[in-house]
């Protein structure tokens, strides 16, 4: 067999892959991991050593999806491995309207693209003949074609190195694939006695601004929090909404004063964290009527370079009391004008962490309300459960044995967490790493004329999150307080990511779009420089990194 690390080849598993419709949180996530197997097994390495395909499934998955791996063990003598990290998964498709049906045709779908009403700059990709179009063809089967083509070179030529490919689903989701995946990556590594050197994910790269149309390498991935503000307000009629506090009210000055807020602005070198900004925000009130609404809430996107779990806590805390007494001063000053004998302490909004309102449970009601909060937990069992939903049913649940110190802000953790990572400058082999993409983005340069910029941080979330764990006993003190799914619905491995440390790269392809139905894949650069560029680190890590 001739191997498929050329740009031929590769296009034609670029749109194999491609073909399979594995939208994430659907069974057909199940017929991806099938074709990855299959297409392993048509390199002849792998079918001289099947025992070296693995699946792992998720725990408690209702649709039973799992990761998936290939090791190629080229030289058996030495432990040291490189994990080739991809998900398998993609988003919806509804964003394609009448061309859903094509989403998944990169050819047709092309094709069809030409005779749409488009931006002049997807109009002059479309005409140069170098982009495919389709849904997921840059994030990130691209990437996963890239592994599998460097799989068969290696094989074909039997390089000394020790290659093991993880390919995850779930990953647009909850990255529920990846726990899987670590807890595939610890079992290998006890049978095996495996040692990762190194990760590699080939997602594609991200503009750093809009309009940026760079290419980049990463040291590591940005970390992720959602923290979830039930907002539990007091009842009165719209024609006396003072005697009250609308809970909307609540939700709409938390989500003024945290949009956007420079407060969880970092900065390391020149690079940013984008500010917060809100996913969702929605009162509970299910019909309509002329009360005003009792309970609301507000999910929040937060990214972080450094920040832990502690800190965003603090500073959400903040907000929320700045917010609290923001409402407190404007109904003071309605009231001054109309009452001013009113007394308006009871209607100040105060702040709670989870923690800090399950402990008030406990020792108010012991065992009654422990159990209704468990009975909440074992309720959800239902396939297409949201993690958030539950999350918000437990803020409901908790806050109804509360009423009278409403009005009230709660603040929690709902999944998922993405802890951040990046290459620690006190770690030798981590420098050394460090020194390796920096000899790549030259040879890079040297050899294609192609400049490669090194970002520190991966800014669209990745899986590599959960190769290691910094400030690992804060980090899980914190969620284990404030996340209430933490280990219960949500199992996050979070002790064995911190066992593994394993340093990340992600070298992979350009294209544009991702997540819209211009998604595309630029061909040149992507599958014909990049395997080049992966397979010189990979054997640069077995010649260097000790």
């Amino acid at each position: 067999m001739q191997h498929w690390n050329s740009r031929e080849e590769l296009v034609k598993i670029v749109k194999r892959l491609v073909g399979v419709p594995s939208i994430s949180g659907t069974v057909r996530e199940n017929d991806m991991a099938d074709e990855i197997i299959r297409i392993a097994y048509e390199i002849p390495y792998f079918q001289k050593h099947s025992e070296n395909i693995f699946s792992k499934e998720i725990d408690e998955d209702p649709l039973n999806r799992r990761a998936v791996a290939a090791l190629y063990r080229g030289n058996p003598d030495i432990s040291k491995t490189v994990v080739l990290l991809s998900h398998y998964d993609v988003v919806g498709i509804e964003d394609y309207g009448h061309l859903k049906h094509l989403a998944f045709s990169p050819d047709e779908y092309t094709e069809i693209l030409k005779k749409e009403a488009l931006p002049i700059e997807v109009k002059e990709d479309l005409e140069s003949g170098e982009w495919l179009f389709a849904r997921g063809i840059m994030d990130m089967k691209a990437g996963l074609a890239l592994h599998l083509g460097l799989l068969s070179e290696v094989s074909e030529k039997n390089v000394p190195v020790n290659l093991l490919l993880l390919s995850t689903p779930d990953e647009e989701r909850n990255s529920e694939g990846m726990f899987a995946g670590v807890q595939l990556l610890v079992e290998l590594q006890k049978k095996l006695g495996l040692d990762y050197e190194l990760c590699i994910c080939s997602e594609p790269s991200f503009a750093a601004y809009p309009g940026d149309r760079s290419k980049y390498v990463y040291l590591g991935s940005v970390g992720k929090l959602l923290p979830l503000i039930f907002c539990v307000g007091k009842e009165t009629h719209v024609g006396e909404p003072l005697e009250g506090v609308n809970a909307s009210w609540m939700a709409a000055s938390f989500t003024a004063n945290m949009e956007l807020s420079d407060a969880f602005i970092e900065e390391v070198g020149s690079e940013r964290n984008p500010p917060p900004t809100c996913l969702k925000l929605e009162d509970l009130k299910e019909l309509y009527n002329v009360q005003t609404p009792t309970s609301a809430y507000v999910l929040y996107n937060i990214l972080t370079l450094k920040q832990t779990p502690k800190e965003i806590l603090k500073k959400v805390k903040e907000i929320a009391i700045q917010s609290s007494e923001g409402i407190y001063q404007k109904m003071h000053r309605l009231y001054a004008s109309s009452n001013p004998t009113k007394q308006l302490e009871d209607l100040k909004p105060m702040v709670f962490t989870y923690s800090e309102l399950y402990e008030k449970g406990i020792e108010r009601y012991g065992e009654t309300f422990k159990s209704e909060v468990e009975e909440i937990f074992n309720k959800e069992t239902s396939v297409d459960f949201d993690l958030r939903k539950l999350t918000v049913k437990l803020a409901q649940g908790i806050s109804r044995y509360f009423t009278d110190l409403a009005p009230f802000y709660l603040i929690m953790l709902a999944p998922p967490y993405y802890p951040h990572v990046a290459l620690e400058e006190i770690s030798e082999r981590d420098q050394k790493i460090r020194k390796i993409t920096e000899d790549i983005v030259s040879f890079a340069e040297k050899n294609y004329g192609e400049k490669i910029k090194i970002q520190q941080y991966f800014i669209g979330l990745s899986d590599v999150s959960y190769c290691r764990l910094i400030d690992g006993d804060s980090i899980i003190s914190t969620l284990s307080e404030e996340m209430p799914l933490y280990g219960r619905k949500y199992d996050l491995p979070l002790e064995q990511i911190k066992k593994l440390n394993i340093p990340t790269i992600n070298l992979g392809p350009y294209g544009k779009d991702a997540h819209k139905r211009t998604e595309r894949l630029e061909l040149s650069f992507s599958l014909e420089t990049v395997p080049h560029l992966l397979k010189q680190l990979v054997n640069t890590v077995f010649e260097e990194v000790k």
